[in-house]
């Protein structure tokens, strides 16, 4: 029996999708690492709003309330928590990486690169962070577009 394809359509929720994901991918490539406190500004702002509405409306006071601090947590502290868990993250890369390449240190060239891929992201991520996280956020903004063209279509990359 021969398979029905499906039509692609567009629907209002695709093109919302599609919106979403290219001002999200533009901004991440205009602005690199300084999207990032835009974004967490408006995560923090949309926290913030969607505690008052659980309080308001639902009645629901901690709920709401942990919503809100946690709006207010990453408005205030955003960059700090970043930062920690940043440097955090390169330092476990670091370690990870370190490990792996001597554990596999007489097997050659080869099966240490990903161990030396490790290492090289875990000391950008401590020493340059902020660079490194500029050519992560060029790479995400290109995702989101490519995620922009196919959202129209009902698909997602991932």
């Amino acid at each position: 029996m021969a398979k029905k394809r499906k039509k692609a359509s567009i629907s209002n929720n695709n093109i919302l999708n599609c919106v979403v994901y290219a001002v999200i991918g533009i901004l991440l490539l205009v602005l690199k690492a300084g999207s990032l406190g835009i974004l967490m500004t408006a995560v923090g702002a949309l926290l913030i709003v969607m505690g008052l509405m659980d309080i308001l409306n639902e009645k629901d006071f901690t709920k709401g309330a942990i919503e809100m601090a946690l709006g207010l947590a990453i408005i205030i502290c955003g960059w700090v928590i970043a930062d920690i868990v940043l440097l955090i993250f390169g330092i476990v890369l670091i370690v990870k990486g370190a490990l792996e390449l001597f554990k596999n240190l007489k097997k050659g060239f080869v099966a240490n690169l990903s161990s030396i891929v490790l290492i090289v992201i875990g000391v950008l991520l401590v020493v340059a962070k902020w660079a490194f996280m500029d050519v992560m956020c060029t790479i995400a903004g290109v995702i989101f577009l490519i995620n922009a063209v196919l959202a129209l279509f009902g698909k997602k990359l991932g």
